[in-house]
């Protein structure tokens, strides 16, 4: 249930006071949950949301961060003893 109320908060919180705001929420998504696969989807619905250019890069920033944060955390999950908070 917590996990769902996060989910809307990381796609309403940067909806309403910017899209920066999805970076401190995706970073503490991962320090909470441990592999949040669901800022994937979130910020697939906030690269709909901002434009930030018409490059393949810019289009897809937010999901292109959310990836390469999975892609560390699952490299870190064998390296550090994380204790799942939520």
């Amino acid at each position: 249930m917590l996990r769902i109320l996060y989910f809307l908060a990381l796609i309403i919180i940067p909806v309403v006071f910017g899209w920066w705001f999805f970076i401190p929420l995706t970073l503490l998504a991962v320090y909470l949950i441990k592999l949040p696969y669901e800022i994937i989807a979130a910020a697939l619905i906030l690269d709909s949301v901002y434009y930030f250019g018409n490059s393949f890069v810019n289009k897809h920033l937010l999901t292109i961060f959310s990836f390469l944060l999975i892609i560390v955390a699952v490299f870190l999950n064998s390296k550090v003893h994380w204790r799942k908070i939520i």
